[in-house]
């Protein structure tokens, strides 16, 4: 076999691992890092090199995965969330395997069908609300709301390969290396706390949280689902392992979730939270907008105002802090939060931000650089946050521009649409 019509040749080409560098430098702080501590600035300041490196390195077949590192983030409930962080080259490979993939299967499992919307080009989080809010405006104001209980931990890797993936490749080049990816161990296991521990088990066999293959696979796995709900007729709004059903009765809820559960426990093997309908706080539900309010992908919706989900803003806290504690250089904090509210305001641009809630971010974002500059013996005023000279100079801009930056891309549909649940255009 030509290895440069292979898989694995599609898959080293130089512009495959530029695309695939591009991409993982664009979502990750210049301070990110795997076990190897190289960071991705550290990265980039020598890349020609390092993606030629590795384009050899695969193409003699002497490409070797590294370890990775173990880290923690806070889930809505307050426990931590496990993330298995590869080294930025490891990265670049995974990802460059994942667009091959993802060209090579799309079609097979119908991936960019009308109910999915998590890691797919051209959709994401804005595109699945725009969606609920157009249902919505055509009457769809009963929802079913569920999850899937520990999705991730519970699909079998090993079966997924055998029996979804591996059958449908033009060629075996790249099999090795995805079953490498996925044997891929912790390297700071032993830094872990004996209750850390218990969160990355060394028996593991479901898909890695944070692991570049594994958002592709979770939409391979749950491809039937959504081709079984939107042939019978149900508007399902699926986002990786969260998913809506909009109806216009109870009745058609009651049936969704009966054929949702029957797909989901009886022919994938996985489980849907218990469902409540008279707990606000339970992931399996049907409710009535109007009557009660839907939090979904990080947003709360009443059927009249849309709004970022009040734990949003406590998770930019503490990703704020991590900058704090992680920065080595007074220019990697400022371009990490930059790099950080941008993103933030990015993700939630489409919801109603007053004055008074983007003033509180502002103030919260001086009062981490005051601290940290404070702490690098910069000298600073005693006032605990940054006067409005010193944030200019800082070159972090007000959040109010980073919105309206964003907002002035809307397309005039989706602005006419999104303004309807806002209390406040900005």
């Amino acid at each position: 076999m030509s290895i440069p019509k292979s898989l694995l040749g599609k898959t080293a080409t130089r512009k495959n691992l530029a695309d695939a560098w591009q991409h993982i430098s664009r979502f990750a702080w210049d301070t990110s890092h795997g076990i190897s501590d190289e960071t991705i600035r550290e990265f980039r300041s020598n890349l020609k090199k390092n993606l030629e490196d590795i384009r050899t390195l695969l193409l003699t077949g002497k490409y070797k995965f590294g370890k990775l590192r173990a880290t923690t983030r806070r889930k809505k409930s307050g426990k931590p969330r496990p993330l298995q962080i590869a080294d930025i080259r490891d990265r670049v490979v995974l990802r460059a395997i994942t667009k091959i993939l993802e060209d090579q299967l799309e079609d097979k499992f119908q991936l960019d069908n009308s109910a999915s919307f998590a890691y797919l080009g051209g959709k994401g989080v804005r595109t699945a609300i725009k969606q609920m809010l157009k249902y919505h405006q055509e009457g769809y104001n009963i929802i079913l709301e569920a999850d899937i209980e520990n999705f991730f931990d519970t699909v079998r890797v090993d079966d997924l390969l055998k029996n979804m993936i591996y059958p449908n490749l033009r060629d075996d080049t790249l099999n090795t290396l995805i079953e490498e990816a996925f044997e891929m161990e912790i390297g700071n296991r032993e830094d872990l706390s004996e209750e850390l521990k218990r969160l990355f088990p060394e028996d593991a066999v479901g898909l890695p949280q944070g692991g570049y293959l594994s958002p592709l696979f979770s939409n391979i796995y749950l491809s039937g689902f959504d081709q079984i709900m939107l042939n019978n007729g149900f508007l399902l709004i699926r986002y990786a392992d969260d998913f809506i059903v909009m109806c216009k009765r109870i009745a058609e809820a009651e049936k969704a979730y009966e054929l949702a559960k029957k797909i989901l426990e009886e022919e994938l093997g996985l489980k849907v939270h218990k469902r409540n309908d008279k707990d606000n706080k339970s992931k399996t539900r049907v409710l009535e907008l109007g009557k009660q309010k839907i939090k979904f992908l990080g947003v709360q919706f009443d059927g009249k105002r849309i709004l970022p989900d009040p734990d949003k803003k406590l998770e930019l806290s503490h990703k704020l802090t991590t900058i704090r504690n992680e920065a080595r250089t007074v220019i990697d904090l400022l371009i990490s939060t930059r790099n950080l509210l941008e993103g933030w305001i990015a993700a939630y641009s489409f919801t109603d931000l007053t004055e008074d809630y983007i003033n509180s971010i502002d103030n919260e974002v001086d009062k981490i650089l005051w601290s940290t500059l404070s702490s690098l013996e910069w000298r600073l005023k005693p006032r605990l946050q940054l006067s409005k000279s010193q944030r200019e100079n800082s070159g972090i801009d007000p959040v109010i521009w980073y919105l309206n930056k964003v907002r002035s891309n809307f397309s005039s549909s989706d602005r006419e649409l999104l303004e309807k649940y806002w209390t406040t255009h900005n």
